[in-house]
């Protein structure tokens, strides 16, 4: 009797551990199955932010070539227009859309957008930052190369660094340090090639190469500047659409002087394409992808990883580099090319480091 009892036991055991041994077969296979399902949507989710982030700095070399329209203040101003335009759209979405469109644009789980100007004001010092770094890197596109214009903007990790020591006391570890230098090496080795292929291919003086790195300095420098100033200031912790709003409405007016500098000695009122509808309609299809681009960028993280979305910002900046070349008749070299691999292989290592870093502390 003891014995047929074990032997009941014992076989229990065995069906139980069958069991479960069978549940995890099952989950492994539904989790496979899950994964199997989703890696379209995920290939479709970064097909779509590349197409339209390389989409937006072409669209953009075109409308900032200043050939036709020599004005990139009013050009950007007019852009940024646009995109109220669209956070309007969104907000009345948020209030009438569908409720699927919401979830999927992140409006479902935050407070009714709002726009007042009380709000507008107190994001004035944010507001100041932005258009810095949005009229510096749009000025930036005008006087570089395409294939350049990822290099020319690539000292925002340098001024991260530089910033968070002087604003913030914060000392960076090692690695971070030797990524930063590799991305400022690989500038330096860029706008060498760059300086020659100016000289030598082009046939032109060093003035524009200059205008243009010395603006994409300045834009890195607010573009590591401005989620410092959005931290601190009274716009933490407030989503990203209604800081859009704010900030957005509230460079318009900082824009104003610079307009107004257009006007007065750009010559800007007398410009045959300020009454253009073509030009103006392309403007309206720019700014539009431009918006769509937030999107874009909303959606691949909400869908991927923050890993996936920095190889992904690497590979964009190198396509960016090749139209630049294929379709812009851009003129690359060897040690661009060289200088260019170092950037971008050195901008992904400080990228995951502090992504790594970021996991750690949570």
């Amino acid at each position: 009797a003891e014995g047929g009892g074990g032997g009941g036991r014992g076989s229990r055991r065995r069906r139980a551990r069958s069991d479960v041994s069978c549940c995890k077969t099952t989950s492994h296979l539904n989790m496979s199955s899950m994964s199997a399902r989703k890696t379209p949507l995920l290939a479709m989710v970064v097909c779509f932010y590349m197409t339209v982030s390389v989409g937006t700095t072409l669209m953009n070399k075109m409308s900032f070539s200043g050939r036709k329209f020599p004005f990139p203040f009013f050009v950007t101003c007019f852009q940024m227009a646009v995109a109220l335009f669209w956070l309007y759209v969104l907000s009345l979405l948020q209030r009438h859309g569908p409720k699927s469109l919401n979830v999927l644009l992140n409006l479902d789980d935050i407070p009714k957008l709002e726009w007042r100007i009380k709000n507008f004001l107190s994001a004035a010092g944010v507001a100041a930052a932005f258009t810095a770094m949005l009229s510096s890197g749009n000025l930036c596109l005008m006087f570089v190369q395409v294939s350049f214009y990822q290099a020319a903007k690539s000292q925002h990790i340098l001024c991260i660094l530089v910033l968070s020591y002087f604003l913030r006391n914060e000392m960076q570890p090692w690695p971070v340090v030797v990524s930063c230098v590799g991305v400022t090496l690989g500038f330096i080795i860029n706008a060498i090639a760059e300086a020659d292929i100016v000289i030598t291919k082009l046939g032109e003086d060093l003035s524009t190469l200059i205008y243009g790195c010395v603006a994409g300095f300045v834009s890195s420098f607010f573009v590591a500047l401005y989620p410092m100033l959005l931290h601190s200031s009274i716009l933490k912790g407030k989503n990203n659409w209604q800081i859009s709003i704010n900030v957005n409405a509230m460079s318009l007016v900082w824009y104003t002087p610079l307009i107004i500098y257009e006007i007065w000695v750009g010559g800007l009122l007398s410009s045959p394409f300020l009454l253009d509808v073509e030009f103006w309609t392309f403007n309206f299809a720019t700014a539009s992808v431009g918006f769509v681009l937030n999107v874009a960028a909303m959606l691949q993280v909400k869908f991927t990883s923050p890993l996936t979305h920095m190889i992904v910002g690497s590979v964009k900046g190198a396509v960016t580099s090749v139209i630049g070349v294929l379709f812009y008749g851009n003129r690359m070299n060897a040690m661009s090319c060289t200088g260019l691999t170092i950037l971008l292989m050195s901008s992904f290592a400080y990228s995951y480091l502090k992504q790594s870093a970021h996991k750690k502390l949570k």
